[in-house]
């Protein structure tokens, strides 16, 4: 690749047979470099740009950043580094000093530190990441929840619970991202980690204190319940949600897994209720539920419902 880049063809007006290499040219082949996990390739790439009286904007500095951060785990770094496994990501933050001399045409945004910020965080350097947070709130580039679900993600992952609450507390004072976003990336986090019961646990203070977790952490909690076989717990937690109005993008498989859940263990009011609640919302039963759902709903005498539930199979 660097042969071609330093082509004898290539002349000062940077044309190769008639064709003009430009920004969006050399965006495509970091694109490519990206997909293929060439990141030093990719930084090869962008530091030939000057060379052809073309600098690099913003997009393309982004496109490098997140190739060097992604390849920024201990081995894959020893391999391209040969050094002591932080290289890649240390790449990655000169990138971003940069940037920030670039000026007004070339700042980097939110896409950039976030990238670094999610680098850090997954090699459990959690301090760097908080210092490229503390370097964006200086540059007014104000973290998103995206950066925060990066943050408390990565921190999760490598057992630091200790620092999360304290971060949340930082962040949503700043007032671009809600608490509500917040824990609901915590639960979310807490669940794939294994840690169930902690998950619950902040789901259900979440919800006393008036925060309204997103679909995903909803449908999440209750799927993990019904799964420990507390379905009951799972059709309590699910009215809970529903109070607060959070259930309207909710997983739609959660109603058949909950209403299958009640009727297997003869919760008949319960299953009724949601049967209704499902009917009212024109919410289709699973077909894999079908069968154990309508032979229980049959058998207390809800026929009439049986029958609108199975009209709306899919």
């Amino acid at each position: 690749m660097d042969s071609a880049l330093s082509s004898p063809s290539l002349n000062a007006d940077s044309q190769v047979e008639k064709y003009v290499v430009c920004v969006n040219t050399f965006k495509v082949v970091l694109r490519l470099c990206k997909v293929g996990g060439l990141a030093d390739e990719a930084l090869m790439v962008l530091k030939k740009m000057p060379e052809f009286n073309i600098r690099p904007d913003t997009t393309a500095y982004n496109l490098v950043i997140r190739s060097l951060c992604e390849k920024g785990d201990m081995d894959m770094a020893k391999q391209l580094m040969g050094g002591d496994g932080f290289g890649i990501v240390e790449k990655a933050f000169e990138l971003l000093a940069e940037m920030e001399k670039e000026g007004e045409g070339c700042r980097p945004n939110v896409i950039t530190y976030t990238s670094v910020i999610q680098s850090f965080c997954e090699q459990g350097r959690a301090k760097d990441a908080l210092s490229v947070l503390e370097l964006m709130e200086v540059r007014g580039c104000a973290p998103n929840r995206v950066t925060a679900s990066a943050w408390i993600n990565g921190v999760c992952m490598n057992g630091q619970l200790q620092d999360v609450y304290k971060f949340i507390e930082r962040i949503v004072g700043g007032g671009s991202v809600s608490m509500g976003d917040c824990y609901s990336s915590l639960v979310v986090c807490l669940i794939k980690i294994k840690k169930v019961e902690e998950a619950e646990k902040t789901f259900r203070m979440a919800l006393s204190s008036g925060m309204k977790p997103d679909s995903l952490a909803c449908s999440m909690m209750i799927r993990e319940i019904c799964s420990e076989k507390r379905v009951l717990d799972g059709f309590c937690l699910y009215e809970e949600v529903e109070k607060t109005g959070c259930l309207s993008s909710i997983d739609i498989d959660i109603y058949s897994i909950l209403l299958a859940g009640l009727c297997q263990k003869s919760h008949s009011a319960e299953a009724a209720r949601l049967a209704r609640s499902m009917v009212e919302k024109r919410i289709p039963l699973r077909t894999p539920y079908v069968e154990k759902i309508v032979e229980h709903l049959k058998n207390f005498g809800g026929k009439e419902l049986v029958a609108e539930l199975v009209s709306m199979v899919r």
